[in-house]
């Protein structure tokens, strides 16, 4: 393209296609117009949830929310509000979306709208219990107003859902608690009462008394001897005594024999249930002891979650508090209509240019003197003009000069709507009325 080596063959260049470069720019620039101004106007409004420490220091119980069950607590929550019937809920109480968008996609473009981030000190970030010190809840949509009642929306619904979930876990555990300290305490009376009888049954093989039951018995035998050798003695004895005395005197002496002997049958029975009365003495008490230590821990638990309930009715727990509420936003985040058309604008004025210099790269020409003698290395000794009539020159100049009008126009008329426009959205969103934000107590 060596016929464009200097500003001078550039601006003939243009001159020569000008018709070509004014239709491309007056088909190219209303595009571009109409493009920005198709563009939705995004406005970006945001809330922020300040999570305050609880008021009591000490740890009362397992389920005080510090660490990563504060951060499970607000995935719970966040799922919750970014289900499919809140977002449709949503949707429905701000008329988000046009009305024949199919319901999926608008709940998919409210998911894109909406983001929920943890605050997190960064320096603490890398640290799997760190606690988040706040929600910060950014909605971007197409119109100011609703933006910043969706993001308060959620802010309210955050506030409430944190809220009832803090006190229904509280009042959950405590019936818990309360529940298994009555059945603890009902199992414990009947293993009770069971112990009472089993020992009332096996008094005499009790662990207890099987020592005293073996010196008894040993008196026993003993005994049984000194009456078996009085017997003896009576017999030998018998030339001595009247027979009527020895008789009286052994059936006496056998009857206190029967007697011991019955008492010794008797403990010798008990002394042989002793090691089965003793196992399931040994299962009583382990089971009693157990159930006392868990009604001992059901107890101490029952109090703290009774602790727990009360701190959470007085806010003295952990506690989500508004910090910032969203305000309706006073100018859009999306790129500026009148920057993106300049934009477009300057974008067509270079195709129309690189069109132009393509026609002259496919069609070359030497046109002038200077591009004679820069191609062959010759010097032109004549150089005759390209003469014209007067008509076809007025006619060309009248077509030129009607091209710019029309380009000049239509970039009066796109200025004039953008400045209608900028000054039509600034006005809407200072006659705005302010979004209501209603909070729960904290």
């Amino acid at each position: 393209m060596g016929q464009l080596a200097s500003l001078r063959d550039i601006t003939g260049m243009v001159r020569r296609r000008m018709l070509l470069i004014a239709l491309i720019l007056l088909v190219g620039v209303p595009l571009a117009v109409l493009f920005a101004l198709s563009r939705p106007q995004m406005y970006e409004a945001t809330a922020v949830i300040q999570i305050e420490a609880p008021q009591v220091a000490e740890v009362l119980i397992a389920g005080t929310t510090t660490g990563n069950s504060t951060q499970n607590r607000l995935d719970l929550i966040e799922q919750k509000l970014m289900s499919r019937d809140s977002l449709v809920a949503m949707i429905d109480r701000f008329d988000l979306f046009p009305p024949d968008m199919p319901l999926i996609e608008r709940i998919a473009a409210l998911r894109q709208s909406v983001r929920i981030v943890k605050l997190v000190d960064p320096a603490q970030s890398w640290r799997p219990d760190v606690q988040p010190s706040g929600l910060a809840i950014t909605v971007r949509l197409d119109d100011a107003q609703k933006a910043a009642g969706v993001a308060n929306a959620f802010l309210d619904d955050i506030l409430t859902e944190a809220r009832q979930r803090s006190e229904g876990r509280a009042a959950r555990t405590l019936a818990f608690f309360v529940d298994e300290e009555a059945r603890v305490s009902t199992t414990i009376a009947t293993l009770e009462a069971d112990f009472a009888r089993f020992k009332e049954a096996n008094a005499a093989a009790l662990p207890a008394g099987t020592d005293a039951q073996r010196t008894q018995l040993s008196r026993l035998t003993d005994a049984l001897i000194a009456i078996e050798q009085d017997i003896i003695g009576l017999q030998t004895n018998r030339d001595r005594l009247r027979a009527e005395e020895i008789a009286r005197q052994t059936d006496l002496l056998q009857q206190q024999r029967a007697l011991i002997a019955q008492n010794i049958a008797t403990i010798q029975r008990a002394l042989d249930a002793a090691p089965e009365v003793e196992r399931q003495f040994n299962a009583f008490t382990r089971q009693l002891e157990q159930l006392q230590e868990e009604y001992r821990i059901v107890t101490a638990r029952r109090t703290e979650a009774a602790m727990t309930q009360l701190l959470e009715s007085q806010d003295q727990s952990e506690r989500f508090e508004v910090l910032e509420t969203a305000l309706v936003p006073e100018a859009p985040v999306s790129a500026s209509r009148k920057k993106v058309a300049a934009a477009g604008a300057v974008a067509v004025g270079l195709v129309a240019l690189g069109a132009a210099l393509m026609i002259e790269w496919l069609h070359p020409a030497i046109r002038t003197a200077a591009q004679l003698e820069r191609a062959l290395g010759v010097q032109a000794v004549v150089v005759i003009p390209n003469l014209r009539a007067p008509a076809q020159a007025r006619r060309r100049l009248g077509l030129v000069a009607l091209i710019l009008a029309a380009l000049a126009l239509i970039l009066s008329t796109a200025r004039g709507w953008a400045t209608a426009l900028g000054g039509i959205l600034p006005f809407q969103q200072r006659a705005a009325v302010p979004v209501a934000v209603t909070r729960p107590r904290q």
